[in-house]
Protein backbone atom coordinates (compact mmCIF):
# COMPACT_ATOMS: atom_id res chain seq x y z
CA UNK A 1 0.00 0.00 0.00
CA UNK A 2 1.24 3.77 -0.77
CA UNK A 3 2.20 5.75 1.70
CA UNK A 4 -0.28 8.36 3.24
CA UNK A 5 0.10 11.73 4.39
CA UNK A 6 -1.39 15.26 4.83
CA UNK A 7 0.51 18.73 4.78
CA UNK A 8 -0.87 21.05 6.59
CA UNK A 9 -0.31 24.19 3.73
CA UNK A 10 -2.36 26.41 5.76
CA UNK A 11 -4.13 26.58 9.21
CA UNK A 12 -5.24 29.54 9.43
CA UNK A 13 -8.61 31.66 8.89
CA UNK A 14 -9.75 34.97 6.65
CA UNK A 15 -7.80 37.14 8.63
CA UNK A 16 -4.67 37.86 7.45
CA UNK A 17 -1.90 36.24 9.84
CA UNK A 18 2.39 35.95 9.26
CA UNK A 19 1.78 32.53 10.91
CA UNK A 20 -0.57 30.90 9.62
CA UNK A 21 -1.98 30.86 5.99
CA UNK A 22 -5.17 29.98 4.53
CA UNK A 23 -6.88 26.73 4.69
CA UNK A 24 -5.68 24.59 2.48
CA UNK A 25 -4.36 20.85 2.93
CA UNK A 26 -2.08 18.06 0.49
CA UNK A 27 -3.65 14.62 0.77
CA UNK A 28 -0.24 12.63 -0.49
CA UNK A 29 -1.23 9.40 -1.59
CA UNK A 30 2.18 7.82 -2.76
CA UNK A 31 2.85 9.82 -5.63
CA UNK A 32 -0.22 11.05 -6.00
CA UNK A 33 -1.35 14.83 -4.23
CA UNK A 34 -4.91 16.16 -3.92
CA UNK A 35 -5.19 19.34 -2.86
CA UNK A 36 -8.14 20.03 -0.46
CA UNK A 37 -9.13 23.74 -0.40
CA UNK A 38 -7.13 26.37 -1.95
CA UNK A 39 -6.55 29.49 0.59
CA UNK A 40 -4.49 32.56 -0.43
CA UNK A 41 -1.07 31.84 -0.65
CA UNK A 42 -1.84 28.27 -1.33
CA UNK A 43 0.64 27.45 -4.35
CA UNK A 44 3.53 29.13 -2.44
CA UNK A 45 2.77 26.92 0.79
CA UNK A 46 2.99 23.73 -1.61
CA UNK A 47 6.12 24.75 -3.01
CA UNK A 48 7.47 25.14 0.31
CA UNK A 49 6.15 21.96 1.44
CA UNK A 50 8.97 20.60 -1.59
CA UNK A 51 5.01 19.54 -3.57
CA UNK A 52 5.78 20.79 -7.31
CA UNK A 53 2.09 22.55 -7.82
CA UNK A 54 1.64 21.48 -11.44
CA UNK A 55 2.08 18.04 -10.36
CA UNK A 56 -1.40 18.02 -8.50
CA UNK A 57 -4.01 17.20 -11.10
CA UNK A 58 -6.72 16.64 -8.40
CA UNK A 59 -8.77 20.21 -6.21
CA UNK A 60 -11.46 19.62 -3.98
CA UNK A 61 -13.42 22.07 -2.18
CA UNK A 62 -15.73 21.70 1.13
CA UNK A 63 -17.22 24.99 0.53
CA UNK A 64 -16.52 28.69 -1.47
CA UNK A 65 -15.96 31.01 1.01
CA UNK A 66 -12.72 33.34 0.01
CA UNK A 67 -9.75 31.91 2.62
CA UNK A 68 -10.56 28.34 1.11
CA UNK A 69 -10.84 29.59 -2.74
CA UNK A 70 -8.60 32.92 -2.80
CA UNK A 71 -5.72 30.50 -3.64
CA UNK A 72 -6.85 29.04 -6.95
CA UNK A 73 -6.53 31.74 -9.54
CA UNK A 74 -2.53 31.60 -8.62
CA UNK A 75 -3.07 27.65 -8.42
CA UNK A 76 -4.47 27.60 -12.00
CA UNK A 77 -2.76 29.77 -13.75
CA UNK A 78 0.80 29.29 -12.26
CA UNK A 79 0.36 25.88 -12.27
CA UNK A 80 -0.46 25.77 -15.88
CA UNK A 81 2.17 27.91 -16.87
CA UNK A 82 4.65 25.71 -15.47
CA UNK A 83 3.06 22.85 -17.44
CA UNK A 84 0.30 21.03 -15.70
CA UNK A 85 -1.87 20.02 -18.99
CA UNK A 86 -4.78 18.74 -17.11
CA UNK A 87 -7.20 19.21 -14.06
CA UNK A 88 -10.07 17.96 -12.29
CA UNK A 89 -11.69 19.96 -9.77
CA UNK A 90 -14.60 19.06 -7.53
CA UNK A 91 -16.69 20.75 -5.08
CA UNK A 92 -20.05 22.11 -4.24
CA UNK A 93 -23.00 24.03 -6.26
CA UNK A 94 -21.09 27.31 -7.72
CA UNK A 95 -17.61 25.84 -7.91
CA UNK A 96 -17.79 25.85 -11.75
CA UNK A 97 -18.93 29.69 -11.88
CA UNK A 98 -16.14 30.11 -9.59
CA UNK A 99 -13.48 28.54 -12.48
CA UNK A 100 -15.33 30.58 -15.08
CA UNK A 101 -15.04 33.68 -13.58
CA UNK A 102 -11.07 33.23 -13.73
CA UNK A 103 -10.67 32.41 -16.64
CA UNK A 104 -13.12 35.63 -17.74
CA UNK A 105 -10.86 37.93 -15.70
CA UNK A 106 -7.71 36.91 -17.40
CA UNK A 107 -8.97 35.71 -20.72
CA UNK A 108 -6.49 38.16 -22.06
CA UNK A 109 -3.95 36.75 -20.16
CA UNK A 110 -4.53 33.13 -21.40
CA UNK A 111 -5.16 34.57 -24.85
CA UNK A 112 -1.45 35.83 -24.81
CA UNK A 113 0.01 32.76 -23.44
CA UNK A 114 -1.37 30.48 -25.94
CA UNK A 115 -0.80 32.87 -29.04
CA UNK A 116 3.04 32.59 -28.03
CA UNK A 117 2.59 28.42 -28.73
CA UNK A 118 1.76 27.49 -25.35
CA UNK A 119 -1.29 24.57 -25.56
CA UNK A 120 -4.52 25.55 -23.61
CA UNK A 121 -4.94 22.52 -22.23
CA UNK A 122 -4.94 22.38 -18.52
CA UNK A 123 -6.93 26.18 -18.57
CA UNK A 124 -9.37 25.64 -21.13
CA UNK A 125 -10.70 22.59 -20.81
CA UNK A 126 -10.87 21.46 -16.46
CA UNK A 127 -12.91 19.34 -15.68
CA UNK A 128 -15.38 20.77 -12.81
CA UNK A 129 -17.52 18.58 -10.65
CA UNK A 130 -20.11 19.54 -8.59
CA UNK A 131 -22.07 18.05 -6.41
CA UNK A 132 -25.28 19.72 -4.50
CA UNK A 133 -26.05 16.40 -1.98
CA UNK A 134 -24.00 14.73 0.68
CA UNK A 135 -23.63 10.59 0.38
CA UNK A 136 -21.24 9.05 -2.02
CA UNK A 137 -19.19 11.00 -4.32
CA UNK A 138 -20.85 9.13 -7.67
CA UNK A 139 -18.79 11.00 -10.31
CA UNK A 140 -15.79 10.06 -8.80
CA UNK A 141 -12.61 10.19 -11.05
CA UNK A 142 -10.07 9.01 -8.19
CA UNK A 143 -9.74 4.86 -7.43
CA UNK A 144 -11.03 5.30 -3.83
CA UNK A 145 -14.19 5.63 -2.06
CA UNK A 146 -15.00 9.51 -0.76
CA UNK A 147 -18.16 10.21 0.82
CA UNK A 148 -19.46 13.82 1.71
CA UNK A 149 -21.79 14.78 4.57
CA UNK A 150 -23.56 18.67 4.74
CA UNK A 151 -21.64 20.37 7.62
CA UNK A 152 -23.62 23.47 9.51
CA UNK A 153 -22.15 26.94 8.26
CA UNK A 154 -23.35 29.73 6.45
CA UNK A 155 -23.24 28.65 2.89
CA UNK A 156 -23.05 24.97 1.81
CA UNK A 157 -20.17 23.15 3.58
CA UNK A 158 -19.47 19.53 3.00
CA UNK A 159 -17.04 17.28 5.03
CA UNK A 160 -15.08 14.66 3.08
CA UNK A 161 -14.11 10.78 4.18
CA UNK A 162 -11.52 9.23 2.06
CA UNK A 163 -11.61 5.89 2.19
CA UNK A 164 -7.95 4.66 1.11
CA UNK A 165 -6.06 1.46 1.25
CA UNK A 166 -7.76 0.15 4.44
CA UNK A 167 -6.88 3.83 5.82
CA UNK A 168 -9.72 6.70 6.83
CA UNK A 169 -9.31 10.31 6.55
CA UNK A 170 -11.61 12.80 7.10
CA UNK A 171 -11.99 16.55 6.76
CA UNK A 172 -14.61 18.30 8.68
CA UNK A 173 -13.95 21.78 6.90
CA UNK A 174 -16.03 24.77 9.09
CA UNK A 175 -18.96 23.76 11.18
CA UNK A 176 -20.14 23.70 14.69
CA UNK A 177 -21.10 20.69 16.16
CA UNK A 178 -22.91 17.72 14.24
CA UNK A 179 -23.96 14.74 14.44
CA UNK A 180 -23.09 14.17 10.87
CA UNK A 181 -19.20 14.77 11.42
CA UNK A 182 -19.68 12.03 13.93
CA UNK A 183 -21.16 9.45 11.90
CA UNK A 184 -18.89 10.18 9.16
CA UNK A 185 -15.84 10.21 11.17
CA UNK A 186 -16.28 7.18 12.69
CA UNK A 187 -13.52 4.81 12.98
CA UNK A 188 -11.12 7.20 11.21
CA UNK A 189 -7.82 7.16 11.39
CA UNK A 190 -7.22 10.50 10.77
CA UNK A 191 -9.43 13.51 12.00
CA UNK A 192 -8.65 17.11 10.33
CA UNK A 193 -11.10 18.94 12.75
CA UNK A 194 -12.39 22.47 12.92
CA UNK A 195 -11.37 24.40 15.82
CA UNK A 196 -12.01 27.55 14.84
CA UNK A 197 -12.90 29.01 18.74
CA UNK A 198 -9.24 28.32 19.81
CA UNK A 199 -8.64 31.80 21.64
CA UNK A 200 -5.97 33.48 23.42
CA UNK A 201 -6.37 37.04 24.36
CA UNK A 202 -9.64 37.97 22.12
CA UNK A 203 -8.97 41.32 20.39
CA UNK A 204 -12.31 44.36 20.64
CA UNK A 205 -13.45 42.90 16.67
CA UNK A 206 -12.93 39.61 17.66
CA UNK A 207 -15.31 39.87 20.59
CA UNK A 208 -18.06 41.55 18.53
CA UNK A 209 -18.41 38.69 16.37
CA UNK A 210 -17.70 35.61 19.18
CA UNK A 211 -21.68 34.83 19.73
CA UNK A 212 -22.39 34.33 15.94
CA UNK A 213 -18.97 32.19 15.17
CA UNK A 214 -19.74 29.75 17.54
CA UNK A 215 -23.08 29.00 15.16
CA UNK A 216 -20.69 27.91 12.78
CA UNK A 217 -17.62 26.80 14.25
CA UNK A 218 -16.02 24.36 16.69
CA UNK A 219 -13.96 25.11 19.92
CA UNK A 220 -11.37 22.26 21.02
CA UNK A 221 -13.29 20.98 23.13
CA UNK A 222 -16.19 20.50 20.69
CA UNK A 223 -13.58 18.88 18.52
CA UNK A 224 -12.06 16.24 21.07
CA UNK A 225 -15.98 15.65 21.66
CA UNK A 226 -16.35 14.66 18.11
CA UNK A 227 -13.58 12.50 17.95
CA UNK A 228 -13.62 10.66 21.18
CA UNK A 229 -17.74 10.16 19.86
CA UNK A 230 -16.39 9.15 16.19
CA UNK A 231 -13.59 6.80 18.08
CA UNK A 232 -11.01 8.11 15.69
CA UNK A 233 -7.65 7.72 16.04
CA UNK A 234 -5.44 10.53 15.96
CA UNK A 235 -7.21 14.44 15.23
CA UNK A 236 -5.88 17.19 13.93
CA UNK A 237 -7.33 20.77 14.90
CA UNK A 238 -7.29 23.71 12.59
CA UNK A 239 -9.02 26.96 11.06
CA UNK A 240 -6.83 28.77 13.92
CA UNK A 241 -7.79 32.81 14.47
CA UNK A 242 -4.93 35.01 14.73
CA UNK A 243 -5.61 35.22 18.52
CA UNK A 244 -5.42 31.44 18.54
CA UNK A 245 -3.05 29.75 21.53
CA UNK A 246 -2.23 26.70 20.42
CA UNK A 247 -1.52 24.94 23.96
CA UNK A 248 -4.96 26.05 25.10
CA UNK A 249 -6.37 23.90 21.98
CA UNK A 250 -4.09 21.35 23.05
CA UNK A 251 -5.08 21.28 26.77
CA UNK A 252 -8.77 21.43 25.91
CA UNK A 253 -9.25 18.79 23.49
CA UNK A 254 -7.18 16.35 25.41
CA UNK A 255 -9.17 16.68 28.37
CA UNK A 256 -12.30 15.25 26.70
CA UNK A 257 -9.74 13.17 23.82
CA UNK A 258 -7.47 10.23 25.04
CA UNK A 259 -6.29 10.07 21.47
CA UNK A 260 -3.70 11.74 19.82
CA UNK A 261 -4.16 15.11 19.42
CA UNK A 262 -1.91 17.61 17.07
CA UNK A 263 -2.07 21.62 16.96
CA UNK A 264 -0.43 21.92 13.75
CA UNK A 265 1.71 24.66 12.58
CA UNK A 266 1.95 25.26 8.85
CA UNK A 267 3.66 23.08 6.76
CA UNK A 268 3.20 20.31 9.37
CA UNK A 269 2.92 16.80 7.51
CA UNK A 270 0.83 14.05 9.29
CA UNK A 271 1.36 10.57 8.65
CA UNK A 272 -1.15 8.27 8.57
CA UNK A 273 0.13 5.32 10.27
Amino acid sequence: MSEISIVMLGTGSPRPNLNRSQPAQALVIGNETILVDCGEGTTTQLMKAGIVPESINYVIFTHLHSDHTLGYAQFLLGGWGQGRSELTVIGPKGTKDLHESILKMYSYDIDYRCSLGRSGAGIRDVRIIEFSEPGELLENPLPYKITTARMIHNVPTFAFRFEIGGKTIVISSDTSPNEEIVDLAEGADLLIQNAGLTTGEKSQALEKIWDQLQKEHCSPTQAGIIAKRAKVKKVVLTHFLPEADGRIAFKEASAVFSGEVIVPEDLEVIAVE
